[in-house]
């Protein structure tokens, strides 16, 4: 009858052992980090779209409301012709002071418009994606998202449109006084609203908004 002989390990291979598994380990751990930012980007991605969009409406509907048929438009002059600075220091999470709230502040999704005096001061927006947590049982709200939005006009244009009567190009650049019918805007969303503007990541859009009341765009466009 063979006896059975009995092996341990000994203290070398559990100590490679507990090196590999730390090894496996801290390689894993390291993505999440990874994942977390990954996550959060993407998120923010998806609310900026949405956010350039939301924010796109509000200033085409104020723009079609207050555009003559003559070609002058009131809310223009809330907006700067250049970068406006207001906005550039971190927002509190928990402080609006400054900020005129557009409706309700009950939802969860929060426009705000800022009220400083400065140049273009109008034209900077703070949004914000809001979530009710518990904490020792009282609600708080916490920013899911929140980002600075700053709008100004840019009416250099260099592109061509078709004069549907004569089918010939016509040089938008050359054509006098054509911020009466076609106002070109330039939009910045830069997140998160609580950090510095040099710590955050910041998105630029250009557009076009067209005054469909103007009455005398081919006359115009006719004497550059």
């Amino acid at each position: 009858m063979k006896r059975s002989i009995k092996r341990y390990f000994n203290m070398v291979e559990v100590a490679l052992a507990m090196a590999i598994i730390a090894i496996g380990l801290s390689s894993i751990l390291v993505l999440f980090p990874v994942g977390v930012n990954a996550n959060k980007a993407a998120i923010a991605n998806n609310n900026l779209a949405d956010l350039a969009e939301y924010v796109l409406g509000y200033l085409r509907a104020h723009y079609a409301a207050k555009w003559t048929s003559s070609g002058s438009n009131s809310f223009a002059g809330d907006l700067s012709t250049s970068y406006p600075e207001a906005g550039n220091d971190g927002v509190p999470a928990d402080v609006t002071s400054g900020w005129q709230a557009f409706g309700s502040t009950n939802g969860g999704t929060r426009l705000y418009q800022n009220t400083g005096a400065g140049s273009g001061a109008k034209g900077v927006f703070l949004f914000r994606q809001m979530s009710r947590v518990e904490v020792d049982g009282e609600t708080v709200e916490v920013p899911d998202f929140s980002a600075i939005v700053k709008v100004w006009r840019d009416n250099t244009f260099n592109f061509s449109i078709i004069d549907m009567e004569t089918n010939h190009d016509i040089s938008v650049s050359g054509i006098s006084g054509i911020e009466k019918y076609l106002a070109g805007l330039c939009m910045e969303i830069s997140w998160p609203a609580e950090a510095p503007y040099a710590n955050r990541e910041t998105r630029t859009f250009r557009f076009e908004i067209f005054n469909e009341a103007y009455e005398n765009i081919i006359s115009d466009a006719a004497t550059p």
